[in-house]
């Protein structure tokens, strides 16, 4: 499973409406590039009065991430979206043994399982 497949069907378990908002975008130049909102969320969740944005990832890339949101690029929609009320995350995902460590055989049915590690952006 995909790192977005992973965070839709988590958050659809915790009763979100959630949809994908990341983007294939064509171009004659490399073929295409994949856009996010903004930038930097790949899904958008609703639930009650909450608003959620995700950047999701493998858990080796969410420092990646988080530093890409704070960067001069991305900062000001960063601030736009926590001003408007949104919550805006980073989901990072690792398969892992049921003791905690990283799995070792490094296919997705060994018998480990996905874990989630979520990063909020303040």
């Amino acid at each position: 499973m995909t790192p977005t497949q992973l965070s839709l069907r988590h958050l659809r378990s915790e009763g979100w409406l959630v949809d994908i908002c990341e983007r294939w975008v064509p171009s004659s130049a490399n073929s295409g590039v994949r856009k996010d909102l903004f930038g930097m969320v790949d899904l958008v969740a609703l639930r009650g009065p909450l608003t959620l944005g995700v950047q999701t990832t493998s858990h080796s890339n969410v420092s990646a991430r988080l530093n890409k949101m704070r960067d001069d690029d991305h900062i000001d929609a960063l601030f736009a979206l926590r001003q408007a009320g949104w919550l805006v995350v980073v989901h990072g995902w690792r398969l892992s043994t049921r003791d905690g460590h990283a799995c070792p055989h490094h296919r997705s049915h060994c018998g480990c399982r996905w874990v989630l590690h979520r990063e909020e952006m303040l």
